[in-house]
This record gives C-alpha cells, sequence and structure tokens, in this order.
C-alpha cells in the first residue's frame, strides 16, 4: 500500500531545497574570483568581475526567493487537496516542475550575466546558453503533467515484461 502524503508540504520542501542549492551554489567560485582580484594574483577584468558580481547576485537572490515564497509557489503548483497517492507519476511530475523552475532561473541568471558585460561584443555563448535554458525550462514546466504519464507507461511496459 502507498503511503498518503500531503503534496503541497512535499513541494514546498523540494522549493526551499532548490533555493538553497540556487543560493549557494555560485558561492565558491564567488569568493575565489574576489580573493584572487583583491590580492592581484591575476588580472582579471572589470567586464569579468561584473559578470561573476551578476551571477552570484541574481543566483542568490533567486535562490532566496524560492526559499521565501515557497508556501505561496506550492499552493500555486500543487492543486487542492487533503492528501494523494504517492505514486511514481505524481513524483515525476514534481521532478519535471523543479527542473523546469531550475532551468529557467539558471538561463534567466545566464542572460543576467549577458547583459551584465557592457561590451557589443559580448558572448554570444551566454546569450545562447540562457536563452536555450529558460525555453527547456519552460517547456519542461508546461510538460510536466505529460511527463508523468510517459514515465507510468513505461512503467507498465516494463512492468508487462518489455524491455
Amino acid at each position: 500500500m502507498m503511503p498518503r502524503m500531503q503534496m503541497r508540504p512535499l513541494m514546498a520542501s523540494l522549493l526551499a531545497l532548490l533555493g538553497l542549492w540556487m543560493a549557494l551554489r555560485p558561492l565558491p567560485d564567488a569568493a575565489v574570483s574576489l580573493s584572487i582580484a583583491l590580492a592581484g594574483q591575476e588580472d582579471i577584468s572589470s567586464s569579468v568581475l561584473m559578470a561573476q558580481f551578476v551571477h552570484f547576485f541574481s543566483n542568490t537572490l533567486i535562490g532566496l526567493s524560492l526559499i521565501l515564497w515557497r508556501e505561496a509557489l506550492s499552493r500555486w503548483l500543487v492543486p487542492q487537496g487533503s492528501g494523494v497517492l504517492v505514486s511514481p507519476r505524481a513524483c515525476m511530475a514534481v521532478g519535471t516542475v523543479l527542473m523546469g523552475i531550475y532551468f529557467i532561473a539558471a538561463g534567466t541568471v545566464l542572460l543576467g550575466e549577458f547583459l551584465a558585460q557592457q561590451r557589443p561584443n559580448a558572448s554570444a555563448y551566454l546569450l545562447g546558453r540562457g536563452g536555450t535554458s529558460v525555453v527547456v525550462g519552460a517547456v519542461l514546466l508546461l510538460s510536466s503533467a505529460g511527463g508523468s504519464r510517459l514515465w507510468a507507461l513505461l512503467l507498465k511496459l516494463r512492468s508487462a515484461g518489455w524491455r
């Protein structure tokens, strides 16, 4: 028998973990870049430092926003209900939504870095990677229900002996 679980608290917890990860992930890179620049060990251009600052600041801002707005976001993402059976299909849908949110947030950070470079020949790589990440995130977010149905079909085929 599958356990019954409240999906909104689960989603809120997962959003908080995603926010924590986004806020802390760029910390080592920012600390190293800052210490190298302050120590004068390497000549780092102001454009590169500005892009790294935007990367750190926007990741931290998005991460803290996810943590602070986790309850409101979980109410928006998960329909009203007292409890649901936790199934692979439901977990797949929730995971797909979270991956979509991550890709959109990471793409937004990269687009911010692209804009922060303030050069006419700013890296097309950042623009392409950021735009692609936002599109992939939007597709994941909008197709989360379809992805969970596909996962359920694959599980049925596997249990029927098809490999």
